[in-house]
C-alpha cells in the first residue's frame, strides 16, 4: 500500500499520459498489482527477497511512467523517492505499532489497520505538501542520465543500510531485537529521505541561478538593443527630412506623370521609417518603434493605445525587459501564422484605480501547453528559452504587482498589473 499509496504523489503533479475512466483504472489496476505482488512475495523463500525488492521497485516505475508524460530519467528519479518515502513509512508504522503492543500492551482489532492510516494518512499529506510547494513555484526539474544514476546509488545504498538486520544480524550496524531492528530501519529511511530531498532542493537551487543568469543576461540584451535603436532612429529620422527636402525639388519636374508616380514610390518607401509612437514616455516609444519596423518587414500590423506618462516610475531597464520580451515573444507568435491578415498585436498602457494596466495580445494558431500554470516553450531547445516570461515575471513581482496568462478565442493575452503608489 505504501508503495502505490507514495507513486500516487508524484503521478498526481505530472502530465498525464490520459484522463477521465482510463486514468482512474489504471491507477487502481497498479495498485491490486502491486498489493497483489507483495501478498505472492510473503509466501517466497527469503532467498528471493532481494529479487522481489527489485520486482517491486520496477512495478513502481511502471506505474509513475506509465501514467505519465515523464522520460525514462525523470520517472526514474521520483520512483526512488518513492520508494524511499514508502520504505520510512512502512518501518514506522510497524514500529509504532510493536511500541504500542511490547510496551504499553496496548492490542486490540485492528490496532494496526488503525495506526496505518493515520501514519500512512499523514506521511501521504506531507509529501504532498512538500510536493506542492516545488510545482506551486513551477520549479520542474530537468533529469539526465548522470542524475538518475547518482539518485538510484543513494537509494541502494539506503535501501542496503536499513534492511541488512533482515538478512544477518552479524555486522556491526545490524539489530538483533525487533525493536532495534525497527528504529534503524526508521532512522536510516528517514535520513535517506532527508539526503534525497537536500539534493534535489540543491539541484533546484543550481538550476535557480543558471535562470537568475540568464535573466540578467536578457535584460542586460534588452537594454542593449533599446540604446540601438535609439541611434537607429536619430539616424532615420535625420534620413526623413532629409528626403522630405528631396521631395519638394521632384516637384519641380514637368512632367506630371511621371513626377507624381516617382513621388508615390518615393513617398511608400519612406513610410516605415517616419512611424514613430509619441506616447509620452521616451523609452517605451523607442521600444514600440523599434519593433514597429520589424512588423512592418514581416507585415504585421500593430495597434497601440498607451498613456506613456504612466510608467515613469519603472527603471528604463525595467521597461525594456518588459516590453522587449513581450513584444519579442508576440512578434514571435504571429510570425508562424501564414495568413498576414491575422498577423496582428495589440499593445494596451492606461490606469485603472491606482493600478497600472499593462496589455499585451497577439493572435495565435498553434497549440499551447500549461503546465502547473505555466507556459511551456513551444521551441523544440527547452534549455535557453522560456526566459522572456520569467523576467518579466521577476521584475513585476520586484513592484508588487502580478502577472497573468490567458487564452480566449485564438487571442494570447498577457496582462500586467502594477500599483502606482510610488509613482513620483
Amino acid at each position: 500500500i505504501a508503495e502505490w499509496l507514495f507513486s500516487l504523489v508524484y503521478i498526481i503533479y505530472a502530465k498525464k499520459r490520459f484522463t477521465g475512466f482510463k486514468l482512474y483504472a489504471s491507477i487502481f489496476g497498479f495498485c491490486a498489482v502491486i498489493i497483489g505482488f507483495q501478498l505472492l512475495a510473503g509466501i517466497l523463500p527469503i532467498g528471493l527477497w532481494i529479487p522481489g525488492m527489485v520486482v517491486a521497485f520496477l512495478l513502481m516505475f511502471l506505474f509513475i511512467y506509465c501514467l505519465t508524460n515523464q522520460n525514462i530519467y525523470s520517472a526514474g528519479y521520483v520512483t526512488v523517492l518513492a520508494f524511499v518515502a514508502a520504505e520510512f513509512i512502512a518501518s514506522f508504522h510497524w514500529q509504532l505499532y510493536y511500541y504500542a503492543v511490547q510496551t504499553f500492551h496496548i492490542e486490540f482489532n485492528y490496532l494496526a489497520e488503525i495506526l496505518l492510516v493515520i501514519i500512512y494518512g499523514g506521511g501521504f499529506t506531507s509529501v504532498y505538501l512538500l510536493e506542492t510547494r516545488y510545482y506551486k513555484k513551477g520549479m520542474i526539474i530537468e533529469i539526465n542520465q548522470n542524475d538518475l544514476l547518482s539518485f538510484v546509488g543513494i537509494g541502494v545504498m539506503i535501501f542496503t543500510v536499513s534492511n541488512i538486520s533482515f538478512v544477518s544480524v552479524n555486522t556491526p550496524i545490524s539489530g538483533r531485537y525487533p525493536a532495534e531492528i525497527f528504529y534503524i530501519r526508521s532512522l536510516v529511511d528517514f535520513a535517506g529521505l532527508v539526503i534525497l530531498y537536500s539534493q534535489r532542493e540543491h539541484k533546484l537551487a543550481v538550476k535557480s541561478r543558471i535562470e537568475l543568469n540568464a535573466m540578467e543576461s536578457l535584460l542586460n540584451k534588452q537594454y542593449e538593443q533599446y540604446s540601438m535603436s535609439q541611434d537607429s532612429i536619430d539616424i532615420i529620422n535625420q534620413k526623413y527630412h532629409d528626403l522630405k527636402n528631396q521631395i519638394i525639388i521632384i516637384r519641380s519636374e514637368k512632367d506630371d506623370l511621371k513626377r507624381e508616380k516617382y513621388l508615390e514610390d518615393l513617398e511608400n518607401s519612406i513610410k516605415a521609417y517616419e512611424a514613430q509612437y509619441k506616447t509620452g514616455n521616451q523609452v517605451l516609444d523607442t521600444i514600440l518603434t523599434s519593433k514597429l519596423l520589424t512588423c512592418i518587414e514581416n507585415d504585421i500590423t500593430v495597434t497601440c493605445v498607451a498613456d506613456g506618462s504612466l510608467l515613469d516610475f519603472i527603471p528604463t531597464m525595467d521597461l525594456c525587459s518588459i516590453f522587449g520580451n513581450a513584444l519579442d515573444n508576440a512578434i514571435e507568435g504571429v510570425m508562424k501564422i501564414d495568413d498576414k491578415d491575422k498577423r496582428l498585436i495589440k499593445i494596451g498602457v492606461f490606469s485603472q484605480n491606482d493600478l497600472l494596466l499593462i496589455k499585451i495580445e497577439n493572435y495565435f494558431q498553434n497549440i499551447l501547453e500549461f503546465h502547473s500554470g505555466n507556459l511551456l516553450t513551444t521551441k523544440k531547445d527547452t534549455r535557453y528559452h522560456g526566459y522572456g516570461l520569467k523576467s518579466i515575471k521577476s521584475i513585476v513581482d520586484k513592484h508588487g504587482g502580478s502577472i497573468s496568462i490567458k487564452t480566449d478565442n485564438n487571442w494570447f493575452k498577457l496582462v500586467i498589473l502594477m500599483p502606482m503608489t510610488n509613482k513620483e
